[in-house]
């Protein structure tokens, strides 16, 4: 056999297998890696037996795939926790199809023909989609995979609706005109979000009533409407908070006081943490006991000199750390956790979220409750660090 046939031989053989290779993704190279495909992405865990057995059909799509342009990938969630949960990845495996960087959530069948088929629908969804950019359509349709970056950036007047609902289907006609109306002003985005589709978004937003208008200010909730839903009272209300927000950035900041970016876990107040420090003051070999609070909310007042005496009592045990946010000044932090209430106090394990505290605000109730969450855990020792604390 001649050498030229053997190369052709080798690269028909290798070719497919290039063609069709599955592309892992991680949190260092996902986001603009969506942004640039088109991409179907598997999310799974490695201990998963459904994610074991589909893994063959996920292969064979990879190699079947009719579109050189559609990209699959897939994303190990034992390695990647925090991706996944960003992208609202609960059970495995969960399959989502990215266009631009939007993904929606496929829940057919695993079957080859089933995939192609989602995808040859989205496409074509897509492409309306594209058409109706062009002619700059002025209300926006939010989902969980694009809401926070859609309204990250300046001003966004969201509406939480049912398509069932009569009052929504009113507000629509003038929603949109006014939408229309404003739709050159700089920095501002109108949208809507549809709740009986994007059930566990409306939830994290905490919408109990349909329509639900909502004023973002970058990518934080800032207020409700509540008024007349009339074009102009919607627009003046518009103006008004722009007018409002604008004053306030032209307004020299406020002077931050820099112990906020200090951590001392021995100290004998409360230890205040941000966005900056957050991370670092909770995530260590120990417990970290939050309480997110605000400084106008009476009962955090109430609750602030009992949890400063918790600190001190607990201040020369270095596995276990006192410490509170203020959500006016670390507003995202806040939202990040389903902050809704003041005080909510929340106690962290190696740097996991694993107990929101609901019970009496007093000093006794709130040390039998880490005592009795240390021993849950079996982590007893750490309390025999000096004298028990139960003898003291």
């Amino acid at each position: 056999m001649s050498f030229n046939k053997l190369v052709l031989i080798s690269l028909l053989i290798f070719l497919p297998n290039v063609l069709s290779d599955v592309i892992p993704l991680t949190s260092a190279n996902i986001s603009q890696y969506l942004q640039n495909h088109v991409t179907f992405v598997k999310f799974y865990a490695n201990w998963c037996p459904h994610c074991k057995k589909f893994e063959p059909t996920w292969k064979h799509f990879s190699e079947a795939k009719q579109n050189n342009d559609l990209q699959i990938a897939e994303v190990d969630c034992s390695e990647e926790p925090l991706l996944c949960s960003d992208h609202d990845v609960f059970g495995y495996p969960t399959i989502k199809l990215f266009v631009h960087g939007s993904g929606a959530r496929y829940e057919g069948p695993r079957h080859v023909d089933s995939l192609e088929a989602f995808y040859r629908e989205k496409i074509a969804e897509d492409a309306n989609f594209e058409d109706s950019v062009a002619t700059k359509t002025a209300v926006s349709e939010l989902t969980s995979d694009n809401f926070v970056q859609r309204i990250s950036k300046n001003f966004a007047f969201v509406v939480f609706y049912a398509p069932w609902c009569k009052h929504c289907k009113v507000l629509k006609p003038i929603f949109q005109e006014l939408a229309q109306q404003m739709i050159n002003t700089e920095g501002l985005l109108f949208a809507t979000v549809d709740c009986t589709i994007q059930k566990n978004l409306c939830a994290e937003h905490a919408i109990r009533g349909y329509p639900s208008l909502i004023w973002f200010h970058n990518g934080v909730e800032k207020d409700r409407y509540i008024e007349a839903r009339q074009l102009e009272k919607m627009r003046n209300y518009i103006e008004q908070n722009m007018k409002v927000a604008e004053q306030l950035t032209t307004q020299a900041p406020p002077i931050v006081d820099q112990s906020e970016e200090i951590i001392e876990p021995s100290s004998t107040d409360t230890t205040v943490l941000n966005a900056k420090t957050f991370t670092q003051g909770v995530s260590f070999e120990g417990y970290a006991f939050i309480n997110f609070g605000a400084p106008w909310c009476s009962h955090c007042q109430k609750l602030a000199p009992i949890w400063k005496q918790l600190a001190q009592r607990f201040a020369h045990y270095e596995e276990i750390r006192i410490a509170r946010v203020d959500c006016t000044a670390s507003e995202n932090l806040c939202r990040d956790y389903g902050i809704r209430a003041f005080p909510s106090l929340i106690l962290f394990r190696y740097g996991e979220s694993k107990v929101e505290y609901n019970g009496a605000r007093d000093y006794e109730s709130l040390i039998n409750f880490l005592i009795s969450q240390l021993e849950f855990f079996g982590d007893e020792y750490i309390l025999k660090q000096e004298n028990e604390i139960k003898n003291e």
